[in-house]
């Protein structure tokens, strides 16, 4: 696997500030549907529902685990009510977007596919105008969240200008608001990459992606080479097993009964990343790919047949949410032989779609699995 060198602070001032060489292409390019055709001016309409007030304030948040549980698996008690207040308000305008999205996605007639780009369109401008999100007092939790909802953000966007065949375009406030956060996502995670101590994780690979989703929002190629990075970081974290036919990563099996979530939940963002690096032309090795593959094996297994798997140690596994298994989407059209993936994907009927953190359901996207129904 090659070696990656980490981004200091310093480099990633002067990578935010060299031209990209070339404009980042979204994973999902824009194509024609019945939906694109139907486009007139959706500025004329004014949106049917008004979108939440724009959230400005701090982001000190409190994480919904008990942190004195070293894995991390154990709810908190009392919840706080400040942070589930915040989140609430954050997820209503994501959920908006995603929302319209759909919609439009759906829509018969010109009057609700024009209705749905004019909501989300307003909706994004009414926050972008406000400078939403970008406040920088944040605790670690806040700043998880903001990378969070940026990734639902970007990823909403970029999935309704692909199904608009590129005709949704955003304005530059959209664009100068999309771009600071990114920038700050860097910023605060940048550190993360070669600090002593710190646990590099999957909150990384999610930043790592709300990241490079923004960067091809925006047109920022600097954007998706930083993402690279984490993903690179990410692969040389897979431990293989002893006979060599799958690998895990270590930080999230070590969350003794969520282990299984957690590695689905890593994987997510990471199989983006890897689409993101072939379709923006970063190398992309046969060893790159099969640690992947090895990687999908052990997710795989973790919920198929988790008691075989030693790194669980016996310890049994909640319940994986479907939607937390999206990754076989992108991972089966790149690897439909990949066997144990398949297997997945089938245990669950292919219900494993419309994750919200991703921007909505991605199957529309990608041609249907040969021998799937679904």
């Amino acid at each position: 696997m090659p070696v990656t060198t980490l981004i200091g602070p310093a480099l990633l001032t002067l990578a935010l500030l060299a031209p990209a060489a070339q404009a980042a292409q979204s994973i999902w390019p824009a194509h024609a549907t019945p939906q694109a055709a139907m486009i007139a001016d959706y500025h004329t309409l004014a949106c049917s529902k008004e979108p939440p007030p724009p959230y400005t304030g701090s982001l000190q948040l409190q994480s919904k685990y008990d942190q004195r549980d070293a894995s991390k698996s154990t709810l908190r008690s009392s919840p706080d009510a400040d942070s589930e207040r915040i989140g609430k308000q954050v997820k209503q305008f994501v959920g908006g977007l995603i929302y319209a999205s759909k919609r439009f996605q759906r829509a018969k007639k010109p009057q609700d596919a024009n209705m749905a780009l004019a909501c989300q369109d307003q909706w994004l401008q009414h926050w972008a105008q406000a400078g939403a999100l970008l406040n920088p007092d944040a605790s670690s939790t806040g700043m998880a969240a903001r990378k969070w909802a940026l990734a639902a953000m970007a990823g909403a966007v970029l999935l309704t200008q692909s199904a608009s065949d590129g005709k949704l375009l955003l304005n530059d406030t959209q664009k100068a608001w999309f771009t600071r956060l990114g920038e700050l996502v860097m910023r605060e995670y940048d550190p993360r990459r070669d600090a002593p101590g710190v646990y590099f994780n999957n909150h990384d690979y999610w930043a790592a992606w709300a990241v490079a989703a923004t960067g091809m929002l925006v047109g920022r190629d600097d954007f998706i080479r930083w993402a690279d990075g984490n993903l690179r970081r990410g692969l040389a974290q897979a431990v293989r097993s002893s006979d060599g036919s799958y690998a895990y990563l270590p930080l999230e099996v070590a969350r003794a009964k969520l282990a299984a979530s957690y590695s689905q939940y890593a994987l997510v963002p990471l199989v983006l990343l890897a689409e993101s690096a072939r379709a923006n032309g970063l190398p992309w090795s046969d060893g790159d790919q099969q640690t992947l593959d090895l990687l999908a094996n052990f997710a795989a297994r973790s919920v198929l047949d988790p008691d075989a798997l030693p790194e669980l140690k016996g310890q049994s596994q909640q319940d994986v949410a479907p939607y937390k298994l999206a990754w076989l989407i992108p991972f089966l059209q790149r690897n439909p032989g990949h066997v144990l993936a398949r297997k997945l994907y089938d245990s669950e009927d292919g219900e494993v779609d419309n994750y919200s953190q991703l921007g909505g359901p991605l199957k529309p996207f990608y041609p249907p699995l040969p021998g799937s129904r679904t």
